[in-house]
């Protein structure tokens, strides 16, 4: 199992108490506009990556966490002769266990689960968690334990494709031992059943993160690691996790996708309960993952003003206040360059600031816009430098080499400390999204 070495994690997460701390320096914005049509429609030859992974590599993200300025939340501060942390705080308490999607479980999620048989209250082959109102003077109840996932109509039916598939697992294991759903059996069977379901999807969920998710995204060289080799590289915190490599996530979203019933999709009306023309809510869920999928992604410096109704500059602002909050960046971003040094070689490319500004400007060149001057790159959040790497030394879209190396041994180390339970006689793990969604499909 993957351990703990070094001093990188110590320095990821600051020891000292908040009000000892130096103000951080100002971290800037290179003045350049990340999300100009000009510059973004040359970015897309980096495209290469099946869009659906954008949104699955968000339902991750959310599993990892949601991060708040510990201050926000007083309640868990500590005394103040005692440390915290970091002056984030991760409301997420148990990250890749699709805590996103269950809640605090049937006994703790109100709504979300059926009271007696603990399934998620779903329609056997619904593809969306309609807000219900269970009476005329109250609000619409969420059918979904994270509103996060409410965000985007992918990343709120592949929250409920998490759901089903959960679903169908408990259904047969219930069958197999000679019940179904409207048995009268007791309570207690019904969560021993949601229990062991459970342990199977996340087994099928760290299945698909290490071979689905982490070798579409990651840069080969890095999934070539050796567990030794692996071992070599530095173990980031969550903070950073969250304030660095997943935030560079922003970045993939590089076109609005037309989904396969065309048309406009009016999202409000299901975020107030309101269906709408349920038959206008249909994915193709072939058009966004698979060889064949035909809206493409990838990792770039940029942002896309569709990617929500801010524009890119101003997500790329909300990421940049995120990671200083985050403190300490400063000694951070210094050791996350000295950790470069000691790299496997295979993972080794200069992202030296003067050279990362040279590539930089000699695409902007190439491309006719202006770019940056001397110096823009030398004082920048860990999430830019990492879009950055991706854009002139990723594959197939990809991350480049050094975030994918932080990357995968963060989720090596994640999933190794987590323990799902002994499950009997278990079925091989998917191995996919696309075998998850076949799955649900069949039932």
């Amino acid at each position: 199992m993957p351990h703990d070495t070094g001093s990188f994690e110590h320095v990821a997460e600051n020891s000292q108490p908040i009000s000892a701390r130096a103000k951080a320096a100002k971290q800037v914005i290179p003045d350049f506009s990340f999300d100009a049509d000009l510059w973004r429609t040359a970015c897309k030859d980096n495209a290469g990556i099946p869009a659906g992974y954008t949104y699955l590599a968000q339902l991750m993200g959310h599993d990892l966490g949601n991060t708040l300025a510990a201050s926000a939340v007083p309640w868990t501060a500590k005394q103040d002769d005692e440390t915290m942390p970091n002056a984030r705080y991760n409301l997420i308490e148990n990250p890749l266990t699709l805590e996103t999607i269950y809640g605090k479980g049937p006994a703790g999620t109100h709504g979300v689960f059926h009271a007696h048989n603990c399934l998620f209250r779903l329609d056997k082959h619904a593809t969306l968690a309609l807000r219900v109102r269970y009476t005329p003077f109250e609000p619409a109840e969420p059918l979904l334990a994270d509103a996060r996932n409410r965000a985007t109509l992918m990343l709120h039916k592949m929250a409920v494709l998490w759901m089903q598939y959960h679903n169908k697992t408990a259904r047969e294991i219930m069958a197999s031992e000679g019940f179904d759903e409207n048995s009268h059996a007791e309570k207690a069977f019904f969560f021993d059943v949601f229990i062991r379901a459970r342990q199977q999807v996340l087994r099928a969920w760290h299945s698909v993160v290490m071979h689905d998710i982490l070798p579409t995204v990651a840069h080969p060289a890095a999934m070539a690691l050796s567990d030794a080799e692996l071992e070599s590289v530095f173990l980031l915190g969550d903070i950073p996790v969250l304030n660095g490599i997943m935030r560079a996530f922003h970045a993939l979203p590089l076109k609005r996708y037309r989904l396969s019933a065309g048309g406009s999709f009016p999202f409000g009306q299901l975020r107030e309960g309101k269906a709408g023309e349920t038959n206008n809510w249909r994915i193709d869920w072939a058009y966004f993952f698979g060889p064949e999928a035909t809206n493409k992604t990838g990792f770039s410096a940029s942002y896309s003003a569709l990617f929500t109704m801010l524009s890119g500059r101003s997500i790329m602002e909300a990421d940049l206040k995120s990671a200083v909050i985050a403190l300490p960046y400063d000694e951070l971003h210094a050791d996350v360059l000295n950790a470069h040094a000691s790299l496997p070689a295979t993972l080794k490319r200069d992202i030296s600031a003067a050279t990362l500004e040279r590539l930089f400007n000699k695409k902007a060149a190439e491309i006719g816009v202006q770019g940056v001057p001397a110096g823009a790159f030398t004082q920048i959040p860990l999430f830019l430098l990492l879009m950055l790497e991706a854009q002139f030394y990723g594959e197939n879209g990809g991350l480049g080499p050094f975030g994918s190396g932080l990357l995968r041994r963060f989720l090596t180390h994640k999933i190794n400390s987590i323990s799902t339970g002994l499950v009997e006689s278990p079925v091989p793990a998917p191995t996919s999204i696309l075998e998850i969604i076949h799955d649900v499909q069949r039932s």
